[in-house]
């Protein structure tokens, strides 16, 4: 479906929450009969300070009460956070007898960009948000990577090659592929099955968990377990093409030191290449901290995102090492920003 005609299909069904400590609205917002996307709100206390539109990770999207979305909002900067139509909230929102969407469309990464872009739209729309800063995580960065039209999307910890993420699980699909010569006419389906039967498999206890925590539908099981397969098979292959990344955009990645070697050697590859080729290149280095740097350091996160969001950073161009709880943050700029990421490499 063209973005054209999906977004004439939008419109917000009015099942809104409001906490009055926190002032946490919560919406669907209905892009078919059969696709919702689950969000919360929390409207800019500051008018000159953009919103920022939290990507989810794979397995949902944050909360606007995590600890570092909450020191961002209490400083004056709107917070969405938003889940994939494909992602449990999403999906238990749903009508009662609503067959999901994805159950019936075969879905790839650029679908879930879409729903990106409706949200945004949306704000501007029925929210009168002027300025809107995607920020993604994880496997969002993956949807990210070919946003258009924004002035500024960060980053941070991104799967910047599907590989990087689970190694294991991409030398098995090489190998699943490989023996389709063997079997040319039953061979893609049977391998199709195979893995989506391993999806389906990893994904049930996560969907146990999450119903579990947060009261969602329970009878929505099955579908949250597909939409997460249909996650793992968009995933596939994925890696991060800087000739479908948007010039115009003003691009920051966040890493983190301790993340798994695999991963955190992809993304520095994947920013010398940035440097290279991209003026004004910009990335952050977070020591002491794992994959999910709001969690882990969300004072630095913090720190990071207001400077990004409220200094003027035009000219910058390297990579900060931030040392969190110290005043030794340091960037590196030019040859030296490259011996940096090299010397990390190398340790890896």
């Amino acid at each position: 479906m063209k973005i054209t005609s999906l977004l004439s299909l939008l419109f917000l069904v009015f099942t809104i929450s409001v906490h009055a400590e926190s002032k946490v609205e919560n919406f669907n917002l209905k892009m078919s009969p059969t696709r919702y996307i689950s969000f919360e709100l929390v409207r800019a206390k500051n008018s000159k300070l953009p919103t920022l539109l939290f990507m989810p990770g794979v397995n949902r999207g944050l909360l606007a009460s995590d600890e570092a979305l909450e020191k961002l909002a209490a400083q004056g900067f709107g917070v969405v956070t938003m889940n994939f139509s494909t992602q449990p909230f999403s999906v238990s929102a749903l009508p009662k007898n609503a067959t999901p969407d994805f159950r019936t469309t075969t879905y790839k990464l650029d679908d879930l960009n879409t729903e990106v872009i409706a949200l945004s739209n949306e704000l501007k729309t029925h929210f009168d948000v002027k300025t809107i800063i995607p920020v993604s995580i994880s496997f969002s960065s993956a949807v990210s990577s070919t946003l258009q039209t924004f002035p500024l999307i960060i980053d941070a910890v991104p799967m910047t090659a599907s590989a990087a993420v689970n190694p294991d699980l991409e030398a098995y699909i090489t190998y699943l592929h490989s023996t389709e010569i063997f079997n040319p006419v039953f061979g893609p389906a049977i391998t199709r099955s195979i893995l989506d039967q391993s999806y389906a498999s990893k994904w049930r206890t996560q969907v146990d968990s999450i119903v579990d925590e947060f009261k969602l539908n329970a009878d929505r099981k099955s579908d949250m377990v597909e939409g997460y397969t249909v996650f793992s098979r968009a995933s596939e292959g994925f890696v991060w093409d800087l000739t479908k990344t948007a010039k115009e955009t003003r691009r920051v990645f966040i890493f983190a030191r301790d993340d798994s070697p695999s991963l955190l050697k992809s993304q520095l590859q994947l920013f010398l290449k940035v440097l290279d080729t991209t003026p004004n290149a910009l990335a952050f280095v977070v020591n002491d901290s794992g994959h999910v740097v709001s969690n882990d350091q969300p004072e630095a996160y913090v720190n990071i995102l207001t400077y990004l969001l409220t200094k003027d950073f035009k000219a910058v161009s390297g990579i900060f090492d931030v040392k969190p709880g110290s005043d030794k943050n340091k960037i590196h700029t030019g040859a030296a920003a490259k011996k940096y990421i090299q010397d990390i490499l190398d340790t890896l």
